[in-house]
């Protein structure tokens, strides 16, 4: 890529990041509860721009815009041309304003990647017929903005004030993704476990939280954290732990723990947390089983946003010191 394309890249992205916070910005939304919007704090996002066949008169193609989620530290631009792939009546018969039912076409005639397909931001999905992607002005940043924050605000909104009931995972783009995690928050923490059962469990949470999927996000955050909590108990075992009985670790440990059994060594050497920390890790166990079909989707996404922040909290207060430990000499439970 060009320094000249790599400018224009950066100025499209920041002028549309902007009309986008300022959008954000009129709702007055807390900073705790910013998770309704996709692409605020350090969240990052890939805006695509794809020249498609049209029939419209006048006009040979017009551009389709979306964004998707990404773990990337930078936002990015990507332009495609599809123009010949899509002159097809199958597609142009499809309303050139419906550039989500355009994306699900593209998405089935294998024109878009599976990764990113399975990633669309679907209120960012908009479209234009300026000719070059670069002489798009500011009226298409702050419409695109305002469409895409909309659409984000309401859908959020509604998922608070109804009850969430639990059905099969729509495939792409009938999924009204409604709340976006951080995913770029637990980066570090997957990379420096490095489990990849864990990740795979975990993702799992992330993506029946993006999907408003409560009650299978809590159950399966309840159990990612006690998945972590054996993480760091193996650790200790392993980097030579024993108490003063020359025991190891899981001496006595029950081949089918519950959360409590966990709780219960952690309250032991090496660890000791204090009846306060005790406390707090069975609050977490608790909003896993307070979840259920009859809360409604603001009580039910805070108590799976209290678990998210506990397992973030088990990892940077426990897992280093784990991994850090050293055996000196028996230590006393």
């Amino acid at each position: 890529m060009s320094n000249l394309e790599s400018n224009f890249n950066d100025q499209f992205i920041n002028k549309l990041h902007q009309a986008y916070l300022k959008r954000v910005g009129i709702y007055h939304v807390p900073n705790d509860e910013l998770t309704r919007f996709s692409w605020t704090e350090n969240k990052t996002v890939t805006i695509y721009a794809i020249k498609v066949f049209t029939a419209e008169p006048g006009y040979k193609f017009y551009t389709i815009f979306f964004a998707t989620k990404n773990s990337d530290e930078k936002n990015k631009l990507i332009i495609l041309d599809l123009t010949n792939n899509t002159e097809d009546p199958k597609f142009f018969r499809i309303d050139d304003g419906l550039p989500v039912k355009k994306l699900l076409w593209l998405n089935s005639h294998n024109l878009l990647n599976k990764s990113i397909g399975s990633n669309i931001i679907t209120p960012s999905a908009n479209f234009s017929y300026v000719k070059k992607v670069e002489e798009e002005g500011d009226f298409l940043f702050e419409n695109w903005a305002q469409k895409w924050v909309d659409q984000e605000y309401d859908r959020t909104q509604e998922a608070e004030e109804n009850s969430t009931l639990v059905e099969a995972f729509p495939d792409f783009p009938n999924t009204k993704q409604r709340f976006f995690i951080d995913r770029y928050h637990f980066k570090d923490m997957l990379e420096s476990l490095n489990d990849s059962q864990f990740e795979d469990e975990f993702n799992q949470c992330l993506f029946a939280y993006e999907n408003e999927k409560w009650f299978l996000c809590a159950t399966g955050l309840g159990s990612c954290l006690e998945h972590l909590m054996l993480i760091i108990l193996t650790n200790y075992d392993k980097n030579g732990f024993r108490n003063e009985k020359n025991r190891g670790i899981f001496h006595g440990f029950p081949k089918n723990p519950t959360a409590q059994d966990y709780v219960r060594l952690f309250t032991k050497n090496p660890i000791k947390i204090t009846s306060r920390q005790a406390t707090f890790i069975n609050l977490l166990y608790m909003a896993r089983n307070s979840v259920d079909h009859h809360n409604t989707g603001k009580t039910q996404k805070n108590l799976c946003d209290l678990l998210l922040d506990g397992i973030s909290d088990m990892y940077n207060d426990y897992y280093s010191s784990s991994v850090l430990y050293k055996s000196t000499s028996k230590e006393d439970e």
